[in-house]
């Protein structure tokens, strides 16, 4: 490898780091107060239209709204910075069940991706007597 290949992939290494060390250090607990004027989807829950709080912090997005069953928890990671001018705001994806929400842009012009978790299904057959094993996949 040789000297100017070496400097380029040092200098590009650092430049990497310090966008990512700027990115965490702007992902800090937020709050935003939005009005949705239609049912949405959020963390596999609906929600109806209404004013939310979002608030952010550890990786984790909570949504607000009048009521605790107006109310939704999701991890979400920092997906980058927004372009400047950018309000802040939901963005939403159209699917045939409605909106569901894919991106949350925060006063800070942080991003937000929902995370998608993994649900898996749940069976079971319980004997009327003896013991039970329960075991994780």
């Amino acid at each position: 490898m040789n000297t100017n290949t070496l400097k380029r992939f040092t200098s590009a290494a650092a430049l990497g780091l310090v966008s990512l060390a700027a990115l965490a250090g702007l992902a800090r607990a937020e709050s935003l107060s939005i009005a949705v004027p239609f049912a949405f989807t959020a963390a596999g829950k609906t929600l109806p239209a209404g004013s939310y709080t979002i608030d952010t912090g550890s990786g984790i997005l909570l949504i607000h709204g009048a009521t605790a069953a107006e109310s939704a928890a999701f991890q979400a990671s920092a997906s980058g910075l927004t372009a400047p001018g950018t309000k802040p705001g939901l963005i939403f994806n159209r699917t045939a069940e409605g909106a569901v929400l894919s991106s949350v842009n925060m006063d800070s012009g942080v991003a937000y991706t929902p995370v998608a978790s993994k649900r898996l299904p749940v069976s079971s057959s319980i004997p009327s007597k003896g013991s039970v094993a329960l075991s994780h996949p």
